[in-house]
């Protein structure tokens, strides 16, 4: 294991200055259309392929009570149908020549995901046009999509114990921010989702001026706009979204979750109120959580999995979101381990973080992980798309793409136990605990 960590600290200045000097700013070509679509242009011959993405500002962070989980809800209907392109087309029409798509949903912002030979271009942005300005939402098609997502949500959180001890924690530390529930949204939103109710969030997020499109790939950048124009062109603008103006209040002491449930092993998890990824501390923070939780290196795994055999497994991080999030630290126990053992060897760690920090060589470690994961997202066409559009909706500006390397580099070793005394502390913590019932109190 030593021996790869070393590996990945020297070669990792040569694949930042190759994907340096291949990938810049300058490659990017810009437009916006008087509807207010932004539109990200890369042109990239090294393979047959392009990459279209669509990023919509609109997430879980945009909804209401009553309406929770419908963004991920209306990412599922934007495979079934417009008056123009039938349920089930959209696939059957890209798959027929040579391409395939995905999507997802987050906290912020819902992501389409297109790739395909270049002949195909013309007839993926005519589809893609098109299903931002008329989806069917036909009602028997959208009765059978809300029983999708109840089911996704039964197998993926209701009968998971530790995504329904995540959700359930989350929901306990954050109290008045839209972050206080998951993407998936909450069951009796999901079966009482009204269909009028459903086509006006739509109307309000789908819109020209809500959106970026970003081409990557095998393209000549003046015929892609003309496509572009042609199709996005006659698509009408809409008047802004109404703001997220929630600011979740201070936390100002402790909280506990306690659940007992059918299981074969207890389950722990501990959230702290983080800064947004706009914030000076979301750096340092990020960087701490490498030494801390990631590999059979850090500091967490080593005590808890190694040394004391408590548990099994450790991670967590911070996650980059507009507004601030939670600092997470997941601990999966041994069956029959002591979770208040487990607690108090966390408090230890977190301590000596707090009044040490983090080594020189830890710092070091850290830096090279996250160039490394950033650098390998750049070397296809596909995450060169994901992370402009992503960078643009999260910092307002995809050019940040272009200096968050050097921003990371920037941070002094001493600011992440500055980080840590701000943030990881007792008044901020949320833990939450899932004990088997009729298992270890």
């Amino acid at each position: 294991m030593r021996k790869h960590i070393w590996l990945a600290a020297a070669a990792l200045p040569l694949l930042a200055l190759s994907l340096g000097a291949a990938f810049t700013k300058e490659d990017i070509k810009v437009h916006s259309l008087a509807n207010g679509l932004k539109v990200l242009l890369v042109e990239d011959h090294n393979i047959p392929s392009v990459a279209l993405y669509t990023f919509f500002r609109v997430g879980s962070r945009n909804e209401r009570p009553g309406l929770t989980g419908v963004s991920h809800f209306i990412e599922h209907m934007m495979f079934n149908g417009t008056p123009a392109v039938g349920p089930g087309e959209f696939d059957r029409r890209m798959e027929f020549r040579g391409g395939s798509n995905n999507a997802y949903t987050g906290d912020d912002f819902t992501a389409y995901t297109d790739w395909f030979p270049p002949a195909a271009l013309e007839a993926m942005i005519a589809m893609e046009a098109d299903r931002i300005q008329g989806l069917a939402f036909v009602p028997e098609v959208f009765e059978s999509e809300r029983g999708v997502i109840a089911s996704e949500r039964r197998l993926g959180v209701d009968n998971d114990n530790d995504a329904l001890l995540s959700e359930t924690v989350r929901a306990t530390s954050i109290m008045a921010h839209p972050y206080h529930w998951d993407v998936i949204g909450w069951m009796s939103d999901i079966l009482s989702w009204r269909r009028d109710e459903v086509m006006a969030y739509y109307r309000t997020f789908y819109a020209p001026s809500n959106a970026i499109l970003v081409v990557v790939g095998d393209i000549e950048p003046a015929k892609t706009m003309a496509l572009i124009e042609k199709y996005y062109g006659p698509v009408k603008s809409s008047p802004p979204p109404p703001p997220v103006t929630t600011v979740e209040p201070p936390q100002i002491g402790p909280k506990a979750v306690l659940m007992r449930k059918e299981a074969q092993v207890p389950s722990f998890l501990a959230v702290w109120h983080g800064p947004s990824v706009k914030d000076p501390d979301f750096l340092p923070l990020s960087i701490l959580a490498k030494p801390l939780l990631e590999g059979e290196s850090s500091r967490l795994y080593r005590r808890l999995v190694r040394e004391e055999e408590l548990a099994i497994d450790v991670g967590g991080g911070i996650q980059e979101t507009i507004d601030p999030q939670l600092f997470t630290i997941y601990i999966k126990p041994r069956p029959g381990a002591d979770l208040d053992r487990i607690e108090r060897v966390l408090e230890e760690e977190l301590a000596k973080v707090r009044t040490g920090g983090i080594t020189p060589q830890e710092f070091d470690k850290a830096l090279n992980i996250i160039r490394t994961g950033f650098y390998q997202g750049l070397q296809t066409a596909a995450g060169r798309a994901n992370q402009l559009g992503a960078t643009e909706v999260l910092y307002g500006d995809f050019a940040r793409l272009f200096t968050i390397m050097d921003d990371y580099a920037a941070v002094k070793v001493d600011r992440v136990r500055e980080a840590a005394a701000k943030y990881l502390v007792e008044t901020n913590k949320t833990v939450g605990r899932l004990v088997p019932e009729g298992g270890a109190k």
